[in-house]
């Protein structure tokens, strides 16, 4: 059941359904995303998500996980936000970079505490490839698009591309306040101003983060921007308001 409209079933008709069943496997970081219009409506439109298999039996570098985080990298051109039916054509400038949906300082911190082992869960979800750089640790690069490597790969950037996925286990042993970012330079941009894209943190618990020139030292935090609520539930469909949008007349 593979889901691509006239080629390996006939599309789903405006008011029709069809219900999709298959085993879940292999275990991993997957995704979903359309496959009607694909240019736009996952380019620009943002019709994707995660979709995470847990393993029957977790690797043993898994079991020592105390926190696991999906981050979705994505872009898209403003010159189209607003027009149904167009973009993500050859050619199009893309001028604004996305976690989850958000570009920074709309994105969110990731809070841990020192003894911490987080799990982030990487995805390329645009047409774009991010490189993206995390200060102060190394990390290991341990799966790749869901598969686990035979030999994890000491990191401290690593380079994801469209469709690509890759899980990076981080030990928390260094406490601060510390930048996670894409080193591609211009998608930490909002259009035409600089810090902002692809752009958040890692801040320890302990650490003072009430300095008034801190973005994030008055801010709301909002539960779940990582799915990190979602993924200690029990197994099911867990829709994230991180990612509801504006309806377009």
């Amino acid at each position: 059941m593979d889901g691509v409209p006239d080629m390996t079933q006939l599309g789903i008709q405006p008011g029709d359904s069809f219900t999709y069943k298959f085993v879940a496997e292999p275990a991993g970081t997957m995704w979903y995303h359309c496959h009607v219009n694909v240019n736009e409506h996952v380019a620009t439109r943002g019709m994707w998500g995660p979709f995470i298999i847990d393993p029957i039996k977790p690797t043993p570098i898994e079991r020592e996980v105390t926190g696991d985080y999906i981050l979705m990298f994505s872009e898209w051109a403003s010159a189209w936000a607003d027009k149904l039916g167009q973009g993500g054509m050859p050619g199009d400038v893309f001028d604004y970079f996305t976690i989850n949906g958000k570009s920074f300082p709309e994105t969110q911190p990731i809070r841990v505490k020192e003894g911490d082992v987080i799990r982030l869960r990487m995805f390329g979800a645009g047409g774009g490839f991010h490189s993206i750089h995390i200060h102060g640790h190394v990390f290991q690069i341990t799966f790749k698009d869901g598969h686990p490597l035979p030999a994890p790969i000491n990191a401290d950037t690593v380079l994801v591309g469209p469709g690509e996925r890759y899980d990076i286990i981080l030990r928390c042993d260094n406490p601060g306040r510390w930048m996670i970012h894409d080193h591609i330079d211009h998608h930490t941009m909002n259009g035409h101003t600089p810090h902002g894209g692809v752009m958040t943190l890692i801040e320890y618990e302990g650490i003072p983060r009430d300095q008034p020139w801190y973005h994030w030292a008055h801010k709301e935090f909002v539960p779940d921007f990582y799915y990190e609520q979602s993924l200690k539930k029990p197994h099911g469909i867990y829709p994230n308001p991180v990612f509801k949008g504006v309806p377009v007349s």
